[in-house]
């Protein structure tokens, strides 16, 4: 049996609820109509491609020139015999790893541009006429209706319309929030280390070819000369190894970092979104 004293309470409360969801409804809609959070959202978005697709260019550019240094072989003579020693055969998995983080990098910027273009449909001027149109019915059924279905149906409506018009722009915000917090100096640290292992696997090759030319016009023979070489190519698979297990580290703090942003961050604040909507949804139902 209902309690008088609660619905006497509820009866004096229900005035302040009404003028507080009138305020929230006309702070959203403003807030929908001017785009300010929009446009926010869509800079960050903006940002967040061209990062991802300026990684995907650095790491095709060095997926080339590992490629460039597996093919640099090196003639060696030993006692007449011709023997071809190639270094750089040491660097195949970490071509195979950067031909895998070029995948990476182009499906998270491919995730970026489905991330902008639900951002391009949240901001179609017909959400805002249909979150107007939902609130001004609600605000009806609320005044003339307050306790039938059709109050009811018109809040669940209105509450769809804020959930497609704000969603998108809410976790493209959040989602960068968090990487410019945690993630971004990771981000900034990893990629100049990559840069500066790029430059060294490229010093490392000129100068293998230069051995090379130098072996070839010297004319270099016996003993000392197969020791030389010998000594060079060790020297330069070492290097070969130390600038990998360096590249590797690296590209995997960047894999982190893109997976994380890209994906992860944007299914867990929109799992935050669709719990607070589906528990909002739950508590309106039952208030009425």
């Amino acid at each position: 049996m209902p309690d008088p004293k609660s619905e006497s309470q509820h009866a004096r409360n229900r005035p302040a609820m009404w003028l507080l969801s009138l305020a929230l409804g006309a702070t959203l809609i403003a807030l929908s109509w001017t785009g300010w959070l929009d446009r926010s959202a869509q800079e960050q978005a903006q940002t967040m491609l061209t990062r991802a697709l300026v990684t995907y260019a650095v790491a095709r550019s060095l997926n080339g020139v590992i490629s460039v240094i597996q093919e640099t072989e090196v003639a060696i003579q030993p006692a007449g015999v011709g023997v071809k020693l190639a270094p750089g055969e040491v660097l195949d998995p970490v071509n195979d790893l950067i031909e895998q983080f070029s995948w990476i990098m182009l499906a998270s910027s491919a995730s970026l541009g489905v991330q902008r273009l639900m951002l391009e449909i949240s901001q179609w001027p017909g959400m805002t006429l249909v979150l107007l149109g939902a609130f001004v019915i609600w605000l009806l059924t609320v005044v003339f209706m307050p306790s039938s279905v059709s109050s009811k149906t018109a809040g669940r409506l209105v509450l769809l319309a804020i959930f497609m018009r704000f969603a998108a722009p809410c976790i493209m915000i959040a989602s960068d929030t968090v990487y410019q917090l945690f993630l971004d100096p990771v981000y900034v640290e990893a990629s100049a280390e990559i840069g500066r292992t790029q430059a060294e696997l490229t010093q490392l090759h000129d100068q293998a070819t230069v051995d090379a030319e130098g072996n070839q016009a010297g004319g270099l023979s016996g003993w000392w000369g197969r020791t030389s070489d010998q000594f060079k190519i060790s020297e330069r698979i070492e290097g070969y190894q130390l600038l990998f297990a360096r590249l590797t580290e690296n590209v995997v703090e960047l894999v982190a970092v893109f997976v994380m942003q890209t994906v992860l961050l944007p299914l867990l604040f929109l799992w935050a979104l669709l719990r607070l909507w589906r528990h909002l949804w739950r508590d309106y139902s039952k208030s009425r």
